[in-house]
């Protein structure tokens, strides 16, 4: 009997490492999550995770109130996860830079003869095509980048729920635990 405690116990930690190594959110983070027995999907701010409560303060309710959320009738928990998008404007920036130094022409001037218009203006920056690139890349990468960091984009990231975790003790063994609802 012992033999197989100690072989489920290996196959456990060996098929659920990565889930069981996974992190809690930490106080402060944006969560969203499903519990059906408090009406369905609440978002909020986890305010303390313990081992069988969640405490949140679920938008639209009054300030400073929390929610206690019993870890087991949440069926679904996502975080929110936000990323600048600097790259991306860097790589629109430089682009766009390009494309303008490209379509440059002298020639191209607005109906009064005066040299206003995008492409006049671009070909002013120099008149030979490589320096105009690379001054007008660079230029379209410095902006591109500088709105890119100010726009961010937000993603839900699922958090997986442990309903059997194997994890160390403290003093060096290994521990099983089950959480059985009902």
């Amino acid at each position: 009997m012992r033999s197989v405690a100690l072989v489920c116990t290996a196959l456990l930690a060996v098929t659920r490492s990565a889930e069981c190594t996974q992190s809690r959110p930490s106080p402060g983070t944006r969560i969203r999550f499903d519990a059906p027995s408090l009406g369905g999907r609440l978002t909020g701010t986890l305010m303390e995770w313990e081992a069988d409560t969640l405490r949140v303060s679920v938008d639209g309710y009054a300030p400073g109130l929390a929610l206690l959320v019993p870890t087991d009738s949440v069926t679904r928990l996502e975080i929110i996860r936000e990323r600048t998008l600097t790259l991306e404007g860097l790589g629109l920036g430089v682009l766009a830079g390009t494309i303008v130094a490209a379509i440059a022409s002298p020639d191209v001037l607005d109906e009064d003869g005066n040299c206003t218009t995008v492409e006049c203006i671009a070909y002013q920056v120099s008149p030979h095509m490589d320096t105009r690139i690379a001054v007008l890349g660079a230029a379209g990468a410095l902006a591109g980048m500088i709105v890119g960091s100010m726009t961010k984009t937000a993603t839900w990231v699922t958090v997986p729920l442990n309903r059997v975790d194997v994890g160390p003790t403290p003093d060096g063994g290994l521990a099983l635990g089950v959480r059985i609802s009902f």
